[in-house]
Formats: C-alpha cells, sequence, structure tokens
C-alpha cells in the first residue's frame, strides 16, 4: 500500500471511531432524559399536586394545582 492509501485508512478508521463515540454519547443522554421523563411521571402520578404550565405570546405562566375529587365536589354543588 502506498502511503495515499495508509492515510485514507487511517482517517477512515478515526472517523469511524469518533461516530461510534458520537452514537455512544448520544445513546447514554438519551437514556437519561427517559430516566428522568418516567421519574417524572411516577412522581406525577403518586402525588395529588401537579404543575400546569399556561404559554401566551412567549411567556410562560406556571401554576401549581391539586387533584380533587369529583365525588366530595359534586356532593357539595347538589346539597
Amino acid at each position: 500500500m502506498t502511503g495515499m492509501e495508509i492515510a485514507i485508512v487511517v482517517v477512515s478508521i478515526l472517523f469511524v471511531v469518533v461516530l461510534v463515540i458520537a452514537i455512544a454519547f448520544k445513546a447514554t443522554m438519551m437514556a437519561k432524559q427517559a430516566r428522568r421523563f418516567n421519574e417524572e411521571i411516577r412522581q406525577i402520578r403518586e402525588s395529588d399536586k401537579y404543575l400546569l404550565d399556561i404559554v401566551q405570546n412567549g411567556k410562560v405562566v406556571r401554576i401549581e394545582c391539586r387533584d380533587v375529587n369529583a365525588e366530595v365536589v359534586g356532593a357539595k354543588n347538589e346539597g
């Protein structure tokens, strides 16, 4: 093999290594994000509080809400 062929092989191998590292890094970040998302969903399901984000004209208002028992609310309205 000539010097040029060796250089092409080396550059190709380095490119593949960088690509594999980038894919592994991205997969790790996506797995961490999925774990955070699942943890947040679990906390929301276990809590009677939740956050409501209202977005209007690029501004966000976050409101903390509580779950209410619909049967109790209905009983108060009927009575």
